[in-house]
């Protein structure tokens, strides 16, 4: 693995292990559960990010398809969404493709990195690392997102274990 790359991988690794620890024993009613009217739920939030982690891997050449159907892949908000995806399906779609994408990040190059992103993300480089950077930082905002829901289920913390 390119050296400049391992602090990222690790990243996308941890925010792959606290993803299933902040959904871990929820039930599918809580997991359907909006705090209020204009919140998201756990189902929405999760996934969005398995649908996001998937677009990350087409991103860097995977070929991995939109998740449930592509029933999240142009959503703009939960309202869009008629039926959202079981937890159990979450987490298998999440570590399917979880393992992909590491798997693909440990073998780019610099040249890989350094290429400009086919994408623009705010704040970052317009290459495809500065892209890897955003993805990285936006799936720990929603991480967080998880862990918060989590607590308002009245379940434990999430475990960084």
């Amino acid at each position: 693995m390119f050296d400049a790359m391992a602090p990222w991988v690790d990243l996308f690794r941890l925010n792959t292990r606290l993803f299933q620890n902040a959904i871990v024993d929820l039930s599918e009613a809580e997991a359907a559960a909006r705090p209020n009217g204009r919140t998201n739920s756990v189902a929405f939030i999760a996934g969005h990010l398995v649908e996001t982690r998937a677009w990350t891997g087409r991103y860097v050449g995977l070929d991995t398809p939109p998740p449930f159907g592509g029933a999240l892949e142009h959503a703009t908000g939960i309202d869009d969404i008629p039926e959202l995806p079981t937890v159990a399906a979450i987490r298998s779609a999440w570590d399917d493709v979880s393992a992909a994408l590491v798997a693909r990040l440990e073998g780019l190059t610099a040249a890989d990195l350094a290429a400009p992103s086919s994408q623009r993300f705010p704040g970052v480089a317009p290459t495809v690392l500065g892209g890897l950077a955003f993805l990285a930082q936006h799936e720990s905002y929603h991480v967080g997102q998880l862990a918060y829901l989590r607590k308002f289920h009245g379940l434990p913390p999430m475990s960084y274990r």
